[in-house]
């Protein structure tokens, strides 16, 4: 019988890796003297964001930081394969006083072990995101439900639309880094696009949002916005920058799979961009929309409609 507290009870981290082995910090600890992994969360820590129970799963998102793509190695390894490795998984959530609470023994589910998601740079909004991956753990038998834990979205197995708050703010986006300011050209996009659905509604148009999960994904897709009466889907990269223009790119061919009948797709830039980027889209079935600057928007490409 592995030398674990009951569920529920609590103890100092020192005195349970005196008992048990394994290293005192970290969020994945095995023990080379007893067949086990101790794991840690800590609601409401970056490393642990995704961490939380979805009712059937707990969610513990993997380990590794800083700018670096997290990988299947190390403590993430040790988790990963476990099973194979013959050793169980204690979960543990942190308390006050540097005890931590013991929530029961798991294993990773074998169907579906793990989900990518996108990783913001901890104090770096407009470096890129980085691939982390979030552990999906099933509890043995005879493990109680854990509490106060937070709650995570479940992952399903097929791609779920779901339609948006309009009053809700367009950025930051899931997955950015919590509680950061938005960077210019987030802003800059932000009123774009509040301008833009304001312009829209006021021309009589059905305007909505929608987040999309593709199948095994965690996080949703933001669609900026969607223009029912002309069946387009907007995305807006705050930028007629060549890099956020081909983001924008790429968004549109994403989430215009998502929609039946497919619909046309419609950029919203800030100004007019120069030639070679509006040869880009309009080569593309891509249609650009910006400001005229007396409130009203222009179009060019190959769908245009009057606004």
């Amino acid at each position: 019988m592995l030398p674990l507290p009951s569920p529920g009870d609590t103890i100092a981290r020192p005195e349970l890796h005196a008992l048990i082995g394994g290293r005192i910090r970290g969020r994945i600890s095995p023990s080379k003297t007893a067949p086990v992994i101790s794991l840690f969360t800590t609601p409401g820590a970056h490393d642990s964001q995704h961490d939380g129970w979805t009712g059937t799963h707990f969610h513990f998102q993997g380990e590794g930081q800083g700018e670096r793509e997290q990988q299947i190695k190390g403590g993430n390894r040790a988790l990963a394969e476990h099973a194979s490795s013959g050793r169980t998984l204690g979960l543990f959530v942190t308390a006050l006083g540097g005890l931590v609470r013991y929530l029961g023994a798991y294993r990773v589910d074998l169907d579906i072990p793990y989900v990518q998601v996108p990783l913001p740079v901890v104090g770096d909004p407009v470096h890129p995101q980085r691939t982390g991956y979030v552990f999906r753990l099933l509890p043995e038998a005879g493990t109680p439900s854990p509490a106060g834990v937070p709650a995570a979205p479940k992952v399903n197995t097929v791609a779920v639309v779901r339609e948006c708050d309009l009053a809700l703010p367009f950025r930051p986006r899931p997955g950015a880094e919590r509680g950061r300011k938005l960077t210019s050209i987030e802003a800059a996009a932000d009123r774009l696009l509040k301008a833009y659905g304001d312009h829209l509604r006021h021309l009589g148009r059905d305007v909505r949002r929608y987040h999309i999960t593709p199948a095994r994904e965690l996080l949703p897709l933001p669609v900026d916005l969607f223009d029912g009466t002309t069946d387009e889907v907007i995305a807006c990269p705050g930028s007629v920058a060549r890099t956020h223009m081909r983001a924008a790119f790429g968004e549109l061919l994403d989430m215009q799979r998502f929609f039946n009948p497919t619909p046309r797709r419609v950029m919203l830039v800030p100004s007019e961009p120069r030639p070679d980027l509006t040869s880009l889209c309009t080569e593309n079935d891509i249609t650009l929309v910006w400001p005229d600057g007396s409130g009203a928007f222009k179009e060019s490409g190959p769908n245009t409609v009057a606004l």
